[in-house]
């Protein structure tokens, strides 16, 4: 694994809608592992990248439970082009400010 990529933190819990997300982006980042909220109400799978100084909050919610990801070493543009990628086809992509 290449410094500065992988997982940030000790926290590993990772919610099954969250799954492909973390994989696919700790392949060009360090993801953080949230909080995890349960009783959550939600029609499809979705995520929302909302950037933050020094990185970008990535949420994850399904029909069960939502999830707080940060993202380290990720710009907006590069996480636009790694999330609309065919591995997450049924997720609801939203990017703050759009």
């Amino acid at each position: 694994m290449a410094k500065g990529r992988g997982r940030a933190g000790a926290h590993t819990s990772v919610t099954d809608a969250a799954r492909p997300v973390v994989e696919l982006l700790e392949k060009h980042g360090r993801v953080s592992r949230g909080v995890i909220q349960a009783r959550v109400g939600a029609r499809r799978h979705s995520v929302k990248v909302m950037p933050l100084e020094g990185g970008l909050r990535v949420t994850v919610v399904s029909k069960g439970s939502r999830q707080e990801l940060h993202v380290y070493g990720v710009t907006v543009e590069q996480a636009r082009r790694i999330l609309t990628s065919t591995g997450l086809a049924g997720y609801l992509i939203n990017f703050a400010g759009e």
